[in-house]
């Protein structure tokens, strides 16, 4: 009934890209695929962990007129698979879908939305349990006051107060807490290059006299949703209101080129307190052992 098409060679951003992000914006709209927003897939084919051998069991679901309907991936590295995303609750499409990782993967192991109903009936018809739940989607609507402060000697803005690449690897390395690490190796700006559908106008950062001390990324063009990603103070600028701050410049500018929320994947109490809410949360499933049909 649905045709099956699989990703194409190990290179990232081929040329069956776009139309899985096409496919991604019009599902991270809906509450049961809000936790695999088209930024994260994007995030993930341009991430220096990504597990490229596994690529091709990337699969598209396409229905009778060509149009993908379903999508079956994993998240950067082959350890946290896997994610089905669908745009139809027929229910053969999701027993295809679910054959399909069953066929493919020697351990399957599914991660779903709370919310998904459909995928959830299938799963246990099909001899599968809920395991743990991995993480929780919070979202804000950009409909309520976005004022933040910021402490005397920092600024907060994007590419309209300058970009430096370097700067920009270091809050990252120091934000994730590297530091123990050494310095990262140097990207060459003269071939960075942003991923498709990111846009340079959402990045935001909270600047010092000497660096970028906090930095949130936001992943939005057009829709409902925009997702949040990454978010990091650098240690010796934490609980100075900086990463509101910046989360909140970001998704105000989201605000104005059309968003009407924005979502993270997380469950720290810091997203609760700027003012973020329970959405959802995603739990990995499991066959039952010697309970397969």
């Amino acid at each position: 009934m649905y045709a099956i098409e699989n990703y194409k060679g190990t290179t990232p951003f081929n040329e069956q890209y776009d139309e899985i992000y096409e496919f991604l914006l019009g599902a991270s709209d809906r509450g049961l695929n809000e936790h695999f927003h088209w930024g994260r897939f994007e995030w993930m084919m341009d991430s220096g962990y990504l597990a490229e051998d596994k690529l091709t069991t990337i699969a598209m679901f396409r229905n009778s007129g060509g149009g993908i309907v379903g999508l079956v991936t994993y998240d950067t590295g082959w350890h946290d698979r896997t994610y089905l995303i669908h745009s139809e609750n027929d229910k053969e499409l999701l027993k295809e879908m679910v054959a399909y990782v069953l066929r493919t993967d020697e351990q399957p192991m599914i991660k779903v939305n709370s919310l998904d109903a459909p995928l959830c009936e299938v799963l246990r018809e099909m001899g599968f349990e809920k395991k743990h739940t991995n993480d929780h989607v919070l979202q804000i609507a950009l409909d309520r006051d976005l004022h933040y402060n910021i402490p005397e000697g920092y600024k907060v803005g994007g590419m309209e107060l300058g970009f430096d690449l370097w700067k920009c690897q270091l809050v990252l390395h120091k934000g994730f807490d590297h530091e123990d690490e050494g310095l990262p190796q140097p990207l060459d700006p003269d071939t960075f290059v942003l991923t498709p559908h990111a846009d340079r106008a959402l990045k935001v950062f909270a600047m010092d006299e000497t660096e970028y001390c906090a930095h949130c990324g936001l992943w939005y063009t057009k829709g409902e949703t925009a997702y949040i990603e990454p978010v990091v103070t650098i240690p010796r600028c934490r609980r100075l209101g900086l990463g509101r701050a910046v989360i909140y410049e970001a998704i105000s500018r989201a605000k104005r080129l059309g968003a009407k929320r924005a979502v993270v994947l997380s469950q720290q109490e810091f997203y609760y307190r700027i003012g973020l809410e329970y959405s959802s949360e995603f739990c990995t499933w499991e066959p039952k052992a010697g309970n397969l049909l």
